[in-house]
C-alpha cells in the first residue's frame, strides 16, 4: 500500500496519460483474447470487429483533431475563457456526434456495401447508438489533462477500460453474443456521458462564445484533415482486405494488424502531453522530448525485439490456432516502432504548422494505398502490412526534413540518434530472424 501511494504521488500529466493509453490498448487486447477463447465463432468475431471498425472509422479523425486543437488553444486563454472553452468544445463534440451518426444511420446500406463485403450487417443500429453516446466522452481525460489532474486521468481510465472488458465479455459468456456485447458498450457509454456532464458542471461555464470557438475550429480543421488522411490509411487497409478476402481473413488481419500496445500508448500520450510544452517554449520542449523519451523508448525496443521472436509461438496459444497467421502481420507492424518513436509532428503542432502536416498526410495516404494495392496481389495480407510500414516511415522523414530545412531544428535536437540507430537495427535483425520460425 505504501509503494502504491508513492507511485500515485509521483504521477504527472505525461505518466498519467501514458497509463491511460496503456489501459486503453490493454483493454482492447484483453478483450480480443477473451473473445477468441469464448464460444463465439471466428465469423462472429469478424462481425464484431467489422462493427467496431466502422464505428471507429466514422469518428476517429475529427475526435482526435479537435482534441489536439484543444491542447494548443487552451493555454492561451484567460481563466474565464478557459471555463467557457470547455463548454463550447463539448457543444462541438455533441453536434458532430449527432451529425455524423445521423449520416451513418441514414446511409446504412451504402456504407455496408461500400466499406465491407457484407450485404447485411447485424446490430448496425446498436452501433450507431453507441457511437452517438460514447464520442463526447473522449473529452474527459483532456479536461483532466488541461486542468492538471493526473490522478483523475488514471481513475477515469481504470473505470472506463475495466468496465469495457466486463461489458463486452460477460454478455458473451452468458450466451447473449455480439448483440449483448454492444448493449453492454451502450450502457457503459451512458455512464461515461454522465461523468462528462458532471465534470463540465465543475470546470465549465455554460455560455456559448463564438469568439473563443472560431480560432479553435480554425486551428483544429487542418488537424482533423491530417488525421483523416493519415489515420484513414488503417481503414483503407481494412476496406482493401474486405474486398480481397472474407470475414474470417479480416478477423485474422485485424488481430495481427496492431502495433505493440505499450508502444502506441506511451508514444501517443507522450506526444500529446508535449504539445503544450512545445507551444509555450520551443527550446524547453525540444530538450524535454529528447530527455524524457530516451528511457521508455529503449524499453519499447527491448520488449518489441522479444515479442518479435516469440510471436509465432504465442499467437496460437494466446488466441487460438485459427489466428496463427496473425503473427506475421503483427511482426511487420512491430517495425512501425522505428518511426513511432520519432516526434517531429509534436513540434509542428506545437508551433502551429498544421498545414504542412496535412500535405504530408496526403502524400502518406497515396503511398499507403498505392503500395497496398500492388503488394496485396503478390504478398496477400503481409503486403498490406508492409505498405503501412513504408508509408509511415515516409511520413516521418518528410516531417523531419521540414523541421530541419524550414524551422532549423535538426533531428539531434529532439532524438538520441546513436541509441535510436542501434536499437532500430536490432529490431530489424530480429524480424528476419523471426521469419525462420514461421
Amino acid at each position: 500500500m505504501f509503494e502504491l501511494k508513492k507511485i500515485i504521488g509521483r504521477l504527472d500529466n505525461v505518466k498519467s496519460l501514458q497509463a491511460f493509453q496503456i489501459m486503453r490498448f490493454g483493454a482492447v487486447i484483453l478483450t480480443n483474447i477473451l473473445l477468441a477463447k469464448s464460444i463465439l465463432s471466428i465469423d462472429d468475431i469478424g462481425i464484431y470487429e467489422t462493427l467496431i471498425f466502422l464505428g471507429t472509422g466514422i469518428s476517429f479523425f475529427w475526435v482526435s483533431g479537435l482534441l489536439k486543437g484543444m491542447l494548443t488553444s487552451y493555454p492561451k486563454l484567460n481563466e474565464q475563457e478557459k471555463q467557457e472553452f470547455f463548454f463550447n468544445v463539448f457543444l462541438v463534440f455533441l453536434g458532430m456526434s449527432l451529425l455524423v451518426t445521423s449520416v451513418f444511420y441514414c446511409f446504412e446500406q451504402s456504407i455496408i456495401n461500400g466499406l465491407t463485403n457484407h450485404k447485411y450487417l447485424p446490430f448496425y443500429n446498436l452501433l450507431c447508438l453507441y457511437v452517438l453516446l460514447n464520442t463526447p466522452t473522449f473529452l474527459v481525460e483532456y479536461i483532466y489533462l488541461l486542468t492538471n489532474q493526473p490522478r483523475q486521468i488514471v481513475s477515469f481510465g481504470i473505470y472506463a477500460f475495466g468496465m469495457y472488458v466486463l461489458v463486452v465479455i460477460l454478455p458473451v459468456l452468458f450466451g447473449f453474443g455480439v448483440k449483448g456485447a454492444l448493449l453492454g458498450l451502450i450502457t457503459l457509454a451512458i455512464t461515461k456521458l454522465g461523468w462528462t456532464i458532471v465534470l463540465l458542471t465543475q470546470y465549465a461555464r455554460f455560455r456559448f462564445n463564438w469568439t473563443i470557438l472560431r480560432p479553435y475550429l480554425w486551428l483544429s480543421f487542418p488537424l482533423v484533415l491530417n488525421i483523416l488522411v493519415a489515420g484513414g490509411a488503417e481503414y483503407i487497409d481494412g476496406i482493401i482486405i474486405h474486398r480481397f478476402f472474407d470475414s474470417e481473413t479480416f478477423a485474422i488481419f485485424r488481430y495481427g494488424a496492431r502495433e505493440l500496445p505499450l508502444a502506441l500508448a506511451l508514444t501517443t500520450a507522450f506526444s500529446t502531453a508535449m504539445i503544450p510544452v512545445v507551444a509555450e517554449d520551443l527550446k524547453t520542449g525540444l530538450q524535454s522530448i529528447k530527455e524524457q523519451s530516451a528511457t521508455f523508448v529503449r524499453w519499447l525496443f527491448i520488449i518489441s525485439i522479444a515479442l518479435m521472436l516469440l510471436a509465432p509461438i504465442l499467437f496460437p496459444i494466446v488466441f487460438n490456432p485459427d489466428f496463427k497467421g496473425s503473427a506475421l502481420i503483427f511482426n511487420i507492424y512491430l517495425l512501425l516502432l522505428c518511426s513511432r518513436v520519432l516526434f517531429p509532428q509534436t513540434i509542428l503542432i506545437g508551433q502551429e504548422k498544421t498545414g504542412i502536416i496535412l500535405w504530408v498526410a496526403l502524400i502518406e495516404l497515396c503511398i499507403n494505398v498505392g503500395v497496398s494495392l500492388i503488394l496485396v496481389q503478390t504478398m496477400g495480407l503481409a503486403g498490406v502490412a508492409w505498405a503501412t510500414v513504408i508509408a509511415f516511415a515516409a511520413e516521418k522523414i518528410m516531417m523531419i526534413s521540414y523541421n530541419y530545412f524550414k524551422l532549423n531544428i535538426p533531428l539531434s535536437a529532439y532524438l538520441n540518434i546513436k541509441m535510436y540507430s542501434i536499437y532500430s537495427l536490432l529490431l530489424i535483425a530480429s524480424f528476419f530472424l523471426s521469419l525462420r520460425l514461421f
